[in-house]
């Protein structure tokens, strides 16, 4: 769960280091010596800036892509030039010192902490992961799974927001945009505040039996966390209400397109039975047009023509 203040890009890259991040109830993560940049990293740089000092337009390329091709071509030319002119002793010096000037850049700028982790480091506390919302050892204490309560809020806010009724504008989309994650905001910074203070409590009374005089002192503890705790689920209640609204909304606009598309092919039958109107009276009127030319009268003389004719090739006594 990651503060919905934060940039959005920055949110997508925490959202997907999630195995890399520290607890928020953890002690910050040190930044690393040097900028996280490592003997290695040195030995790799000087590879890369041999082929950028002597093969610019390969090494350039490999490194910035197309902008890199065009510089690197730049370079190469200005190498090639000074082999011409100056000869090779010229050549290897300049292509030396475009060596030491490439690894002084690639170690500083290329080398060094992961983004992400320079992320998670400098965005410690506005974010949390399972961890900070506890364990099954806190339910004698608050009564419920402090993780359950916040999986179950942000499962009904991924059923609002991607129901299809949201998706067609018919739900107050800005209010949910802006509100829903800021109230999974509210909800984590609560359950994780639950998660410290029930630890606390849990480490002070230990494994083993309190004695009645610890129980009573703790006991007006444990109902304030109880009593939070409770208040907290009657919110995730009404997250999942919401939710359901939109499960059923979802199912009665899916209803409402399938009614439209009956309607609209009752459209379409219409129009095929008007066209088979419109096929029959074609027929009476292409019989009535052939009446008229004499082709039914003549298809009749030919008929009784063939007729005559067989009766012609008959023997004499089956004519008779």
């Amino acid at each position: 769960m990651v503060d919905p203040s934060l940039p959005h890009a920055d949110r997508g890259m925490l959202e997907s280091a999630v195995g890399e991040l520290t607890p928020a109830g953890a002690p910050p993560p040190a930044a690393p010596r040097w900028g996280g940049r490592t003997r290695g990293d040195a030995v790799a740089a000087v590879q890369l800036a041999t082929l950028c000092g002597f093969l610019p337009v390969v090494g350039a390329s490999f490194l910035l892509g197309r902008v890199g091709l065009a510089l690197g071509a730049i370079a190469q030319a200005g190498l090639l030039s000074v082999w011409w002119w100056g000869g090779l002793g010229y050549f290897l010096l300049a292509g030396t010192v475009l060596q030491a000037a490439s690894w002084v850049l690639i170690f500083i700028l290329g080398c060094g902490e992961d983004e992400k982790a320079e992320l998670a480091r400098r965005h410690h506390g506005r974010y949390y992961v399972d961890a900070d919302f506890g364990t099954s050892r806190l339910r004698p204490f608050v009564g419920v799974s402090l993780l359950a309560q916040m999986q179950r809020a942000q499962a009904s806010i991924t059923t609002v927001v991607e129901s299809e009724v949201n998706a067609a504008g018919l739900l107050d989309d800005t209010a949910n945009a802006v509100t829903l994650p800021q109230q999974e905001w509210e909800i984590a910074q609560a359950l994780a505040e639950l998660t410290r203070v029930a630890t606390q409590v849990q480490m002070t009374l230990g494994d083993g039996k309190p004695s009645p005089q610890v129980t009573e002192v703790l006991e007006p503890q444990r109902q304030a966390l109880k009593t939070s705790a409770d208040a907290l689920v009657l919110r995730v209640n009404a997250l999942e209400r919401y939710a359901q609204y939109a499960q059923s909304a979802d199912e009665a606009y899916r209803e409402w397109r399938r009614v439209q598309e009956l309607e609209e092919l009752t459209d379409d039958t219409r129009d095929i039975l008007a066209r088979t109107v419109r096929d029959e009276l074609a027929v009476a009127e292409i019989d009535e047009l052939a009446e008229r030319s004499g082709l039914l009268q003549l298809r009749r003389t030919v008929g009784e023509a063939r007729q005559a004719g067989q009766g012609l090739a008959l023997p004499t006594a089956e004519r008779a």
